[in-house]
């Protein structure tokens, strides 16, 4: 059969494309053979939401300086980004290109064929077969065998990046040049080259031949093409609500201290927004002087009512303020990227949204009405906010920022990125990928004031310290900084003691309640759990569960869930205590696996870390106190 690159049946959705076909992926073609994925081409026709190019790139810019963080930490002096732009380019910015891909362009790969002939399996090289014209898999050149012949399904990988087909051995020591592949044992190491005319054994092994490779050790590890380490996207799945407002906020120059006075409540959403938008005033120097002697004499309410009647924002004073509040320059980059995380939130809230009350005031007929008002109590039982909402339309990007291979973290591999030229002309970039969406989700914020007995309880932190803090969530601001929250969610939990261990823990009750939340909710909203993503607000203590534009299709369904039976998900959540594979998962995996916590790649946005039904229901020993303890 000739050999096809263009195939109908290869039909596939952004997000599929961005999951399962990235540039360096290989794949099964319908049409018989392993393909790899060599570039993918922008949408011409794309008519979606604009994005924000700037903050996207920024975005990912803050990735790979995390993922140099995290290697540098393991490793002193290293650089587990190499190809990418480095942070002393103060031009780095402009080596990125941000594409909507609605292409996949591919090429037979690797061209490594095996006979298939039992008396032969003669393994050779073969050359790109020029479409329409020659035959794939091609005939064996020791035996002329066709029927059956296909790709070597093993490559080599090394944790730079660098990948390579399973070659045969140029010739064997008495000079031959055919071989097979003995490949019946069970382990790599044990497979071998052999000499088809003498028989000679040859060990399978390649080394990385990569000229930038900073790894001393160049052994490269065989891995079926297809194996989950062969090739580990990584990207952020951004909640980027993209409007020409909120892109004029952001490049304000008081942006910074507007959002993070906003979020201590130094000011109001008003000011926020007058100040944004660069409506100041000047203010006689006696009024700011008389503002300032009540403060100080502890007249807060007679300050705030001067400062609302003739300064509506003083930003002097609010810097000084967010600056003593935080811990941090309003001007640094620190502060801004914090501001960058605290403003996703607040965006989310302005969004067109649908809550208990409303649905209380508009209740259908009285049974609807008295389920609602059972809604409030259910959610406070469970330590979820009665804020508990639908977010119609959350608009939704993911951007694929590069990969690794062989390892899934900066201890294990490098980050590699996505090179290309977007068009013919123009000049080889990083590229970055997005794939922007909007969906209707399930906003859940946290009680806070429960995670802060929870915390206490478990002796993670003292009642006194948050009281000082200003809160549970000043307190995680103060530990986090302007990271993602996901900075501390090792796999493996800090030492007692150690200071990360109370934001570890914290983040792990999080993520862990967004999962129990998001299975729950696949046995009522009509999608599988592959079908749904969670998204985190670690600052805010919140996240959402939405569809993720996986094979499900169910309109309306969250909205369904809201309306109908949001009892039923969340007392299921907490209901749900047990795991198939219990009782060894939940004393020896602190109840995580994928019998119970564990979710698909596409549903989690932090690759499973930190999860623990012990968060949820507390230890088997009783040492540990779980959220949805009865006592709390």
């Amino acid at each position: 059969m000739a050999f096809n690159p263009r195939n109908d049946e290869m039909s596939r959705d952004r997000g599929q494309v961005l999951f399962r076909f990235r540039p360096g992926q290989t794949f099964d073609h319908r049409a018989g053979y392993t393909a790899q994925v060599i570039q993918l081409g922008r949408d011409e026709e794309f008519d979606g939401p604009s994005l924000d190019r700037d903050h996207l790139v920024q975005e990912a810019m803050r990735f790979v300086r995390r993922w140099r963080a995290a290697g540098r930490a393991f490793v002193a002096g290293s650089d587990r980004a190499p190809e990418f732009p480095g942070d002393q380019d103060r031009l780095a910015d402009r080596h990125y290109e941000v594409v909507v891909p609605g292409k996949v362009f591919c090429r037979i790969w690797p061209r490594v064929v095996r006979c298939s002939r039992a008396g032969c399996g003669h393994v050779w090289t073969a050359s790109d077969p020029r479409p329409g014209t020659d035959d794939w898999p091609p005939a064996c050149p020791a035996c002329g065998g066709v029927v059956g012949n296909r790709q070597l399904q093993f490559v080599f990988a090394h944790k730079c990046g660098e990948t390579s087909p399973m070659y045969p051995p140029s010739k064997c020591p008495r000079g031959h040049t055919r071989f097979r592949l003995d490949d019946r044992a069970s382990r790599f190491r044990d497979f071998r080259w052999e000499c088809m005319t003498c028989g000679f054994p040859l060990g399978v092994q390649w080394s990385c031949s990569n000229s930038s490779c900073s790894y001393p050790d160049k052994f490269m590890n065989p891995l079926l093409h297809s194996a989950g380490t062969a090739h580990v996207g990584h990207g952020l799945t951004l909640v980027n609500v993209t409007t020409t407002e909120e892109a004029t906020r952001q490049s304000n120059p008081l942006y910074t201290a507007a959002v993070l006075g906003w979020w201590l409540g130094e000011i109001t959403e008003d000011e926020f927004r007058r100040l944004t938008d660069g409506h100041t005033v000047d203010v006689p120097d006696e009024v700011v002087e008389s503002i300032r002697v009540m403060e100080d004499a502890g007249l807060h309410d007679q300050a705030r009512a001067l400062r609302a009647r003739f300064m509506p924002v003083e930003v002097d004073h609010l810097r000084d303020r967010v600056g003593k509040a935080l811990g941090l320059d309003t001007g640094s980059d620190d502060a801004r990227g914090l501001a960058t995380e605290l403003h996703t939130y607040r965006r989310v809230l302005n969004l067109k949204r649908l809550g208990v009350p409303r649905l209380q005031r508009e209740a259908r007929n009285p049974e609807r009405r008295a389920l609602y008002e059972r809604y409030p109590g259910v959610l406070a039982a469970a330590g979820l906010s009665r804020d508990t909402c639908l977010v119609s339309d959350l608009p939704i990007t993911y951007l694929a920022i590069g990969y690794s291979r062989t390892g899934f973290s900066p201890e294990e591999a490098d980050l590699v990125p996505y090179r290309g030229r977007v068009s013919r002309s123009a000049p080889e970039k990083t590229l970055l990928y997005a794939h922007p969406t909007q969906a209707e989700a399930l906003l859940f914020p946290v009680d806070r004031d429960r995670v802060s007995r929870w915390m206490v309880r478990n002796d993670l932190v003292s009642q006194r310290t948050l009281d000082d803090a200003g809160g549970v969530a000043q307190w995680l601001v103060h530990q986090l900084g302007p990271s993602n929250g996901q900075a501390l969610s090792h796999e493996v939990r800090p030492a007692p003691g150690h200071p990360d261990l109370p934001v570890h823990e914290l983040f792990g009750l999080l993520h862990s309640l967004s999962h129990q939340i998001l299975r729950a909710l696949a046995v009522d909203s009509g999608y599988s759990e592959t079908s749904l993503s969670e998204y985190l607000f670690p600052y805010d203590l919140a996240f959402a569960v939405y569809p993720n534009g996986g094979s499900d299709f169910s309109l309306g369904a969250m909205r369904t869930v809201l309306e109908q039976n949001l009892d039923a998900v969340v007392r299921r959540a907490v209901d749900n205590d047990s795991c198939l594979y219990d009782p060894n998962c939940m004393i020896t995996n602190e109840g995580a696996d994928h019998g119970c916590l564990q979710l698909p790649e596409t549903a989690c946005q932090s690759w499973n870390r930190n999860l623990s039904r012990w968060h949820l229901f507390g230890s088997p020993d009783g040492s540990r106190v779980g959220y949805w303890d009865p006592t709390l």
